[in-house]
């Protein structure tokens, strides 16, 4: 009987060699997936390494939050916010006077307002007046207080400047010798001289030395012999 078994106990030996090998070696993959991982060097679950995951997630969440650029915020802003009340601070607030607009020049009506005229063979209908002063370089002088909002040269109507009034008034003088001294901005009273009378328009109702004036209201030509009495 003891002969039949000797072999039995041999084969157990070496199953438990076996298994002894075995488990070394998973220890040492064990062992060395841990370095790979804590090295960086193999990505490991949330669940192995939750600080890893906590530090990702951080880094993840720096990566996505935006660089504030002088123009989203910080310094820029403030002097932007204090360049703009500055602005608004030196916004003139313009107040209707209780006086009525006067005429710009004292001369004959050349055009009317509304009148239909030709050129070439265009028709047109004629916003504002004409008005014919005594000589070129007759001072031209604002018909109301306000604030110059336009100085341009105008292919049809030449030199021209515009004032813009309280609650949405506006007035235009066009025609004028040359380029007015003025600059846009410049607060006017009723009556100050801001051009001269000319010859710069080329395409108007009328030809020659005279003042092309307009009154607007919020975008509306108005008839300036309804306007002014």
């Amino acid at each position: 009987m003891k002969k039949n078994f000797a072999p039995c106990k041999v084969l157990k030996k070496f199953r438990l060699r076996r298994k002894r090998l075995l488990g070394g070696l998973l220890v040492l993959v064990v062992v060395l997936l841990a370095a790979a991982v804590w090295r960086g060097f193999w990505p490991a679950p949330a669940v192995l390494l939750p600080w890893r995951a906590t530090e990702a997630s951080r880094e993840a969440e720096t990566d996505k939050k935006p660089v504030e650029t002088p123009a989203q915020g910080g310094e820029y802003e403030n002097e932007r916010a204090a360049g703009a009340g500055a602005e608004e601070e030196t916004t003139p607030v313009l107040t209707l006077p209780s006086e009525p607009m006067s005429w710009p020049v004292e001369g004959e009506l050349l055009a009317s307002h509304h009148d239909v005229y030709r050129i070439d063979n265009t028709l047109r209908i004629h916003v504002g007046v004409d008005l014919k002063a005594a000589d070129p370089g007759t001072a031209v002088k604002a018909a109301w207080p306000g604030v110059v909002d336009r100085i341009a040269k105008d292919p049809r109507l030449g030199w021209l400047l515009e004032i813009r009034h309280a609650e949405g008034y506006l007035t235009q003088y066009a025609n004028l010798e040359e380029e007015p001294v003025l600059e846009v901005g410049t607060e006017v009273e009723k009556g100050e001289v801001i051009g001269k009378v000319g010859e710069s328009a080329k395409l108007d109702a009328s030809t020659g030395a005279f003042l092309h004036f307009a009154v607007y209201r919020d975008g509306t030509a108005l008839n300036p012999l309804e306007v002014i009495p």
